[in-house]
């Protein structure tokens, strides 16, 4: 019985594979510890956009009077999510306002709930929004 050495593919597969899940598992821990200890802000939602196979929903916030924009918002269609949820994220408003989650360890993500929009002008102004943007 001969021995097979592992060829290059095969350990840039193993690489690649060690890569993805590690990623993926860093991203559920952010937004876990977003859920857990993050503060809530006012997120713009500013975007919608569709490309095959996904959406990305882009919303800005203020953070210690920097702006920022993601799409890193906890939203996104899936085959687990509930009617509700679809409905919510379907009944998203471009330049409306909503409630985030928000950790200063990870600024490039938040947690948007699509059920707490805001219309408070001066809660929204108060967030670092003016109404000429």
């Amino acid at each position: 019985m001969s021995k097979k050495k592992l060829k290059y593919i095969h350990y840039y597969i193993i690489v690649f594979v060690i890569l993805i899940a590690f990623f993926g598992i860093r991203g559920c821990l952010i937004q876990k510890k977003i859920k857990k200890e993050g503060k809530d802000i006012i997120a713009k939602f500013i975007k919608k956009e569709r490309i095959p196979k996904t959406t990305h929903f882009y919303f800005g916030y203020y953070y210690n009077g920097k702006y920022f924009e993601t799409l890193r918002t906890g939203i996104k269609y899936s085959i687990t999510n509930s009617d509700e949820e679809t409905k919510l994220i379907d009944n998203l408003e471009l330049n409306s306002f909503y409630i985030a989650k928000f950790n200063e360890n990870y600024p490039e993500s938040i947690i948007v709930n699509p059920s707490m929009k805001i219309t408070d002008t001066l809660l929204i102004k108060s967030s670092g929004f003016s109404f000429d943007e």
